[in-house]
């Protein structure tokens, strides 16, 4: 049987956090338009992998959260043009 330290468990929940985060964040990017969608995921992802660097914490989190507010403003817009296009059309 596998047995797992502290350092191991804790090394396993932040992977599994971070493929949670990723999933949950990048699976509404698929809506979007490509340049717009591979600017997102690219400041998502640099975001993240500064995030978890231990010398530059505070810079992964303005790239990750500037890249989630962009990403959170585009499906706002698209949720924007798909109830106007409906009131117009009903």
């Amino acid at each position: 049987m596998v047995s797992f330290g502290a350092n191991e468990m804790i090394i396993v929940l932040l992977v599994i956090f971070i493929i949670v985060l990723l999933l949950s964040v990048l699976n509404p990017a698929k809506s979007l338009e490509e340049s717009r969608r591979n600017r997102v995921k690219d400041l998502i992802v640099v975001g993240l992998i500064l995030w978890f660097s231990p010398s530059v914490k505070v810079a992964g989190m303005v790239i990750f959260f500037y890249g989630f507010g962009i990403l959170l403003y585009e499906k706002y817009q698209e949720g924007k043009r798909e109830a106007l296009g409906q009131k117009d059309s009903g």
